[in-house]
């Protein structure tokens, strides 16, 4: 399906060509040659790009490329600008342009960069937002607040602290900010606290020389020098070891760090992101986590949503998995029966977005290239609250708690479930529709984990 580009240039050999390629790329374009023109068609209609020269004869076309960012969802843009104002192209880049391009260029690299940016887009209308390579799926208020605060943090180096649950997409966010920022072009670093030894841990983050202890038959460069230039994100910040976080705390400080068994200093320029889904301000007042650290990094704050608190968005997320699933596993599912997508709504998803995912793929490759049906949910899902006694239910005439009828409807399915599997957490946990995790959880709180 072709998209829809706006084309601003007030130079008649760049409207010609570049007509003639998106044309022959298959899409559709409206071309104008003033700037003001050009803000009034993206406040009318919807666009999926809008190529614009930076410097209109009416108006200076940053303003094109800010109302074009201001859409929403936003428009991606492609800017213009003539040889020696690379100027004008830093502050597009930082004002949120994919790319700037700068003339005179050959049109197969502006073929190439359509391609690359058309391709990683969703449809439009679609609820996604994108930077390259990245979307995320939400058009819940909470949601859009989360976005909306990515936009602004984006393009300054201020570190980031992303909280949710598991499974709620806390590294896509961080891979967002990073794609959205000056820093796009560096690296992104990922490491997960959470799967690292703590003994490991120094010679992880900061690297070790030769001979630094045994076993190191070979010098070893750290994660903070891998990122140099770029982002480093720590997954699970609340398991990094408190010793470790006194030192993590100096460089961050510092802005250097010194291998394991050197006394030599490296400088690094990292943007740290860091992600948890524990209550850091609990563990601050437990010992387990220092206070200063959590400072120094919580200077943005994003709290993810989880998913059964935005359930207007999972119609969307599964057909944006269905047509992944479908491209990448050469299957042609075309939908799901609306039974299904009525179960898919009411359902609580502890694991999330990425149990959604799961099992959207799930089910499209077992479907093969049919419809999604009521008897392929596996029977967690199959099985909805309303099926339990639903019409049997009413509402005393002086009310009740709802928040203390439902901890007392989980006790009991709870204990009904670990008796009827004979204590067998695993058996249970799929019985009660959760992840084993979530329901150990939860026994740990009632005090019998």
């Amino acid at each position: 399906m072709g998209k829809k580009i706006l084309l601003c240039d007030d130079d008649p050999s760049i409207h010609t060509g570049l007509m003639r390629l998106i044309k022959t790329l298959g899409h559709d374009a409206v071309s104008l040659s003033v700037g003001r023109d050009a803000i009034a068609r993206l406040r009318a209609e919807p666009f999926d790009l809008c190529i614009t020269d930076l410097q209109l004869p009416d108006i200076d076309g940053h303003s094109v490329l800010k109302e074009a960012r201001a859409c929403r969802p936003p428009v991606t843009v492609v800017g213009m600008t003539a040889h020696g104002t690379v100027s004008h192209a830093v502050a597009a880049l930082r004002e949120g342009a994919a790319d700037v391009l700068v003339k005179p260029f050959h049109v197969s690299v502006l073929e190439q960069l359509l391609v690359r940016l058309l391709t990683e887009q969703p449809a439009r209308g679609s609820a996604a937002r994108q930077t390259p390579g990245v979307a995320v799926i939400g058009e819940h208020p909470a949601m859009r607040l989360v976005l909306d605060r990515v936009d602004q943090v984006a393009d300054t180096d201020a570190s980031v602290l992303v909280r949710g649950e598991t499974g709620t997409g806390k590294e896509v966010i961080a891979r967002m900010v990073h794609g959205a920022s000056q820093r796009r072009s560096g690296p992104f670093v990922a490491v997960n606290m959470a799967a690292i030894p703590e003994p490991l841990a120094e010679s992880e983050l900061f690297g070790h020389v030769r001979g630094a202890f045994t076993g190191a038959d070979k010098a070893r460069t750290g994660r903070f020098v891998a990122a140099n230039r770029g982002t480093l994100f720590f997954d699970e910040i609340g398991d990094m070891p408190r010793g470790m976080q006194v030192k993590l705390l100096r460089v961050l400080q510092e802005r250097e760090v010194t291998p394991v068994g050197s006394s030599e200093t490296i400088p690094v320029d990292v943007r740290v992101i860091a992600a948890t889904h524990r209550n850091l301000e609990t563990m601050i007042h437990e010992g387990s986590f220092r206070e200063d650290l959590f400072y120094r990094l919580d200077v943005i704050p994003i709290e993810i949503p989880p998913l059964r608190e935005r359930r207007q968005d999972i119609p969307a997320l599964a057909e944006h998995f269905r047509l992944d699933v479908n491209a990448r596993e050469g299957r042609a599912v075309p939908g799901f029966a609306l039974d299904v997508m009525q179960r898919l709504c009411t359902y609580e998803w502890p694991g999330n977005v990425r149990e959604l995912e799961n099992l959207v793929e799930r089910l499209v490759v077992m479907a093969g290239n049919r419809m999604v049906q009521i008897d392929d949910l596996p029977a967690q899902l199959r099985t909805s609250v309303v099926d339990l006694d639903a019409g049997t239910l009413d509402l005393p005439t002086g009310g009740v708690d709802l928040r203390v009828l439902l901890m007392q409807l989980e006790e009991k399915l709870i204990g009904q479930a670990l008796e009827r599997t004979g204590g067998n957490r695993n058996r249970a946990a799929e019985l009660l529709g959760m992840n084993r995790t979530t329901l150990v959880e939860k026994l740990r709180r009632r005090n019998v984990a």
